[in-house]
């Protein structure tokens, strides 16, 4: 059942260049023997600006109307497209190149089963042909099959499933509905395997499981276009009559608090209950402008940043990216405070990377929530920076 590799709606495919500017996430140029990697500054409609000073603009003989050839990665599927240059601009002191939003996304990667990648990767587990049990996480479903990969990365997929080996796979879906069906090693992947279903998979569990695929698909869709039209007229509100800032909430009312900024309120939920026997909660759901300046009625204008004592980061930002926010709170606001970068555990080595280069003293995994690693972690970083 092969599902159609190009993307052609040009609202999901705004929203995917929108998701990697919130990210903080880079696309590839290339125009005849020039290719770099290069940050998405800001988009529209119609356009979007990338990072591009001009001796490189000129150097790659750039000019209005010349089409560039342009890789993204989204949800971890890789897309190629052509984009035309409309000239150079500004945008915020930074220089850059204008270019048009692609028409259509083409998959590049189209050996690949997944077509749905979940915004967390489930847990499940799979025995192979040696009757070895183990665990694994979901990394995206398909109609034919699904890929997965060790929540331990030093595990070794390719030492677990050779090519071709069958496996039997465990993958709980909802709450009265379990995937159990046999899969056939089909490909490998940097951090993952492809696993094929064979034909002895039960049929009537399999048609059970495309159908919960394409609810699951159709639900994806329908946030990422209300979080995306969300953000589009939070834009349009603060051009016309400037941003309205919503209040810092207190959860625990504390000392010493920690900040955490997100837009989930789960997320504060879970740590308010959690850490605060010890420590105050108190959540941001950001905009834009100075974090500092939200805090103005919690002694946000003394030098200590009043009774914040530690920000949190979440990865789920209104339209900010957490690793743009963190640099701004650390740089242009000169925080003193610990502050953390804080999601889901996985690929743990590459997000704490990024946090470290970000100006952060650490990324914090919160998803799934464990307490006393979490509350470890906040007491010892507090006490280091107050020490």
């Amino acid at each position: 059942m092969a599902k159609e590799r190009i993307l052609e709606n040009s609202l999901a495919i705004q929203m995917i260049v929108q998701r990697l500017y919130l990210a903080n996430d880079k696309v590839t140029l290339a125009f005849h023997e020039g290719r770099d990697e290069f940050q998405i500054l800001s988009c529209e409609a119609e356009q979007f600006y990338a990072a591009m000073q001009p001796k490189q603009f000129s150097e790659w003989g750039l000019a209005k109307g010349e089409k560039l050839s342009m890789n993204l990665a989204d949800r971890g599927f890789n897309y190629e497209a052509v984009v035309e240059c409309q000239g150079p601009g500004e945008v915020e002191n930074v220089k850059c190149c204008l270019l048009t939003m692609p028409r259509t996304l083409r998959r590049s990667d189209s050996h690949r089963l997944a077509d749905f990648v979940p915004d967390s990767a489930p847990v499940c587990t799979f025995s192979n042909s040696r009757s070895a049990l183990m665990d694994a996480q979901v990394k995206g479903f398909g109609m034919d099959g699904m890929e997965l990969s060790f929540k331990d990365p030093r595990q070794n997929l390719r030492e677990a499933l050779r090519m071709d080996e069958v496996a039997t796979l465990e993958v709980p879906l909802a709450d009265n509905l379990k995937l159990r069906a046999p899969a056939k090693v089909a490909y490998y992947g940097d951090t993952y395997v492809g696993l094929k279903f064979t034909e002895n998979a039960d049929q009537a569990l399999m048609g059970q499981y495309r159908s919960w695929l394409e609810n699951q698909e159709k639900l994806q869709a329908q946030r990422d276009r209300e979080s995306f039209l969300a953000g589009e007229n939070r834009r349009a509100a603060r051009t016309s009559k400037g941003p309205d800032l919503p209040g810092v909430r207190i959860w625990v009312d504390r000392n010493p608090a920690i900040l955490v900024i997100t837009e989930k309120e789960e997320v504060v939920r879970r740590l308010a209950e959690g850490l605060g026997r010890k420590f105050g909660i108190f959540s941001l759901d950001y905009i834009t402008g100075k974090v500092r300046s939200y805090l103005g009625a919690h002694g946000g204008e003394a030098p200590n940043w009043g009774r914040v004592r530690m920000i949190v980061i979440h990865n789920q930002l209104r339209l900010a990216s957490p690793l743009e926010l963190c640099k701004q709170i650390m740089e242009q606001e000169s925080c003193p405070l610990p502050v953390v970068l804080a999601g889901t555990d996985e690929d743990l080595d590459l997000k704490r990377n990024r946090a470290l280069a970000a100006g952060a003293v650490d990324y914090v995994p919160i998803e799934p929530f464990k307490i006393l690693a979490v509350l470890r972690k906040m007491d010892e970083t507090i006490k280091m920076f107050e020490g």
